[in-house]
């Protein structure tokens, strides 16, 4: 295959939290009272509390960090409860990739998504972000889903429920052993732009006939034929790729998260390691 990612080692972060006081609101004490109760099951999808707080996600800055806007019109910057997942724009490219990779995941799944929020005994950080836990109509607690699904770590360093620290950390040993997202050994797997649509959420490898290559607004966009499926690559790292302009007219291979956009599967490309023509394919 044409790159491979290597396992790297999470930076060690520290947060100092900032405790209100020993006496919890009403919804808190429910919001614990539940989680302590939940089914050590690890497949188990869970539903949103109907006491959580309900917001949209306007931003999402990383893959554990977002912002959330209420009804009323107000929004806070939501940090995940026990969710770590890599830098952006660290100096290391694994560790730099990952981190947009886990971004986009984290876009994919609640960026203009209506989600609800529960707290644990500490609600801010010393940023002052909101630390909650995330739930979603779908994906059920998203903490442990994206942790899961191996595009974040089980972050244990600060206290939380207990028997949540012991789901996250079980999640983790499961996406590990699943060779999922970035504990990924081997290739990620090479589908058809046919066959996208159907992979849409995964960390896989399109391969596609770039039929057309466009700049439109933010990005370059690498197109396959039908308009099965388009790379895209951000205007602010068209310097990184030279050879953009070479695969019009031939099969490419992009590999990434995969997502879409106005119903078509696309995937964006942050370094050259992502993309290449079949022909040159290890």
């Amino acid at each position: 295959m044409f790159y491979k990612i290597r396992n790297f080692k999470r930076g060690q972060r520290q947060y100092r939290l900032m405790v209100k006081g020993k006496l919890f609101s009403l919804p808190l004490f429910f919001s614990l009272l539940f989680v302590s109760v939940i089914s050590s099951s690890a497949s188990e999808l869970l539903r949103p509390p109907a006491f959580a707080d309900s917001g949209v996600v306007v931003a999402v800055y990383d893959g554990d960090t977002i912002k959330v806007q209420f009804g009323d019109g107000s929004s806070q910057r939501v940090r995940l409860i026990g969710v770590d997942t890599p830098e952006i724009d660290d100096r290391r490219e694994d560790v730099d990739l990952w981190a947009h990779l886990a971004r986009r995941f984290t876009s994919f799944y609640l960026y203009r998504k209506k989600i609800h929020l529960t707290y644990d005994q500490t609600r801010l950080d010393q940023y002052g972000r909101t630390l909650a836990y995330v739930w979603t109509d779908n994906e059920g607690l998203f903490n442990e889903f994206i942790i899961r699904q191996g595009f974040a770590f089980a972050f244990l360093a600060f206290p939380f429920q207990s028997d949540l620290q012991k789901r996250f950390k079980e999640a983790q040993q499961d996406a590990r052993h699943a060779n999922k997202g970035f504990w990924r050994e081997g290739e990620p797997e090479v589908v058809s732009s046919k066959a996208a649509r159907s992979h849409l959420g995964e960390y896989v490898s399109v391969r596609f006939a770039c039929t057309s290559i466009a700049e439109k607004r933010f990005f370059v966009y690498l197109s396959s034929s039908q308009q099965e499926f388009e790379a895209l690559i951000p205007l602010n790292r068209q310097s990184l790729f030279p050879e953009a302009k070479s695969y019009l007219g031939k099969v490419v291979i992009a590999s990434g998260f995969l997502e879409e956009f106005k119903g078509l599967p696309q995937m964006m490309v942050f370094f050259p390691r992502q993309i290449c023509s079949a022909a040159v394919q290890k």
